[in-house]
C-alpha cells in the first residue's frame, strides 16, 4: 500500500479511515477537497487542480482522501489500492446531519466546503448511490488489476483498520 484512494459517499467516513491509515502507513494524506476549495464558497479551475493533481499523482507514496469523478480514472491508473466505502445512503445521511447537529460540521480539518448544510448537498448524498456507484463500478471494472477492498458497514471498517492495525 503505497498509492492508496479512499472513495466513497460523503459522511462515509473517508477522511476518518485516510487520516488513520496516513498515521500508521507513515503515508502523506491529501484530500481533494483541500485542493479544490479555495474558501467556503469558491474553488479553483479545473485546470488548475488537474494541475495540482498531476504533481500529487506522481510521487511515489499518497493517500488521496475523494471522490471527484471527473478524475477518479486518472487516479485509479497511478493507484495501487482502492478502498471503497460503499455504505447505505441513510449512513451517510445521518452522519452528515449528526455532525451538523453536534456542531462538528464547522471545517476543523481547513479543507472543503460546507460550513452549513444545503438541500443540494443532502440531495447528493442522497442519490450518490444511484447516480455515482454505477460510474464508480464502470472505471473500477476497466482495472481488475487494482487492489480493491469495498468496505458497505462501519464494522466491516473496523475490521479493515484491525488488520492493518490502525488503533
Amino acid at each position: 500500500m503505497e498509492r492508496v484512494l479512499v472513495i466513497g459517499c460523503p459522511g462515509a467516513g473517508k477522511s476518518t479511515l485516510s487520516k488513520n491509515l496516513a498515521d500508521e502507513l507513515q503515508l502523506p494524506l491529501i484530500h481533494l477537497d483541500q485542493i479544490n476549495w479555495v474558501d467556503d464558497h469558491a474553488t479553483i479551475s479545473k485546470n488548475e487542480f488537474d494541475i495540482v493533481l498531476d504533481k500529487v499523482l506522481k510521487e511515489s507514496f499518497w493517500i488521496i482522501d475523494g471522490n471527484y469523478n471527473r478524475t477518479l480514472e486518472k487516479r485509479i491508473q497511478y493507484a495501487d489500492t482502492v478502498i471503497w466505502l460503499d455504505f447505505p445512503r441513510w449512513i451517510c445521511l445521518y452522519r452528515v446531519l449528526k455532525r451538523a447537529v453536534s456542531g462538528k460540521l464547522t471545517n476543523t480539518h481547513k479543507y472543503g466546503n460546507p460550513n452549513t448544510i444545503e438541500k443540494g448537498f443532502l440531495t447528493f448524498i442522497w442519490k450518490f448511490n444511484s447516480n455515482n456507484r454505477p460510474i464508480i463500478q464502470q472505471i473500477l471494472h476497466k482495472y481488475p488489476d487494482k487492489y480493491l477492498d469495498i468496505l458497505r458497514k462501519p464494522s466491516q471498517v473496523s475490521r479493515y483498520k484491525e488488520k492493518i492495525k490502525i488503533g
